[in-house]
């Protein structure tokens, strides 16, 4: 990819369902591109493979290529829509055979964006290209919730935005999930009908203001500040611990200094000469000193006892060299 965002990432461990994060704009120049996730999957033997997803989309051919590339793999592909699928993200989706959605996020379908530049005829051309790009961005709908080309034709044309159970409603997905902190981190002013306040952070009352008469009851917008946390975590290359950093409601900073204490874990283990237990110690959320003493432990069992009763060939001991020879040195001062 040809980009310093770091809201892409893939995750595949030993003895775990490999994990594709796509956090960003779906574009071959800088954000997700069809050729960087085929580059990942194409010789991926996995028998799942789970797909997290947070995107508004953007380009249309890139989305599809990779909606194509997800539903040819051998593997079961698991879709969890985590923030926002809008657009072709909505599309990638679809690839799953299995979605899910968070309880607060959201799915936008829509007709596809174009632009056209030239004389009538041009202009007529690239309309009927719109047309037919339409049309096979709705059949990816069509296969999953059953509904008319015609049905979907007409919720895309009014650019349709669904909440969770209403995306389960239509078919879009199986099953909703727990809400997830870490929504929308998105402009959506690029589209006509996005929800108000979406992924936006209210502002702060001042104190001193006497409160509004009668009290307004406002909705709990998605945590802006947990966006964050997620980004660390990926830049980090632990996606996967984002979920229990927003459940333990860890501060950014706090995420700082546990991301920094995997990479010793991961030093220790190395260091010690038991570089594959780092993972399991990540995983349980072991502190570097509860590292240290495991693996002292560990080193501690693998000695063997030795007997100072016994010379060090006796033991089966190297014979080691002496460092200094002090009888020749005697015998050379007898000499002198």
């Amino acid at each position: 990819m040809s980009h310093n965002r770091q809201w892409y990432t893939f995750k595949n461990e030993a003895n775990q369902t490999p994990e594709l994060y796509i956090f960003d704009d779906i574009d071959d120049w800088y954000g997700v591109s069809a050729q960087s996730v085929v580059d990942q999957i194409r010789n991926l033997d996995a028998a799942d493979i789970n797909v997290r997803l947070n995107s508004r989309g953007g380009m249309v051919f890139e989305g599809i290529a990779i909606y194509n590339a997800l539903r040819l793999h051998k593997a079961n592909i698991h879709v969890t829509i985590e923030g926002l699928a809008a657009s072709i993200a909505s599309v990638i989706a679809m690839a799953g055979d299995t979605v899910t959605i968070a309880e607060n996020a959201m799915m936008m379908i829509h007709n596809p964006y174009g632009w056209a530049q030239g004389d009538a005829e041009a202009m007529r051309k690239t309309a009927d290209i719109m047309d037919k790009i339409a049309d096979s961005i709705a059949v990816s709908y069509t296969a999953r919730t059953g509904k008319s080309l015609e049905d979907m034709k007409a919720l895309m044309e009014s650019e349709s935005w669904f909440t969770a159970k209403e995306a389960l409603d239509m078919g879009l997905v199986d099953q909703i999930d727990e809400p997830v902190k870490a929504a929308a981190r998105f402009d959506l002013s690029m589209f006509t009908n996005a929800p108000e306040g979406y992924g936006r952070i209210e502002p702060t009352k001042n104190q001193s203001e006497e409160p509004e008469t009668p009290a307004q009851t406002v909705e709990p917008q998605p945590d802006i500040a947990a966006v964050a946390i997620a980004d660390l975590c990926i830049q980090a290359g632990y996606p996967e611990k984002t979920a229990a950093f927003l459940k333990a409601s860890f501060k950014e900073d706090e995420v700082k200094i546990r991301l920094a204490s995997y990479d010793q874990i991961k030093n220790h283990c190395k260091t010690a000469g038991f570089p594959d237990k780092a993972a399991a110690f990540i995983k349980d959320d072991c502190t570097v000193s509860d590292v240290q003493n495991q693996l002292l432990e560990l080193l501690a069992s693998d000695d063997k006892p030795i007997n100072n009763a016994l010379t060090p060939k006796q033991q089966g001991l190297k014979q080691t060299t002496t460092a200094i020879d002090t009888q020749a040195i005697y015998k050379r001062r007898n000499l002198a």
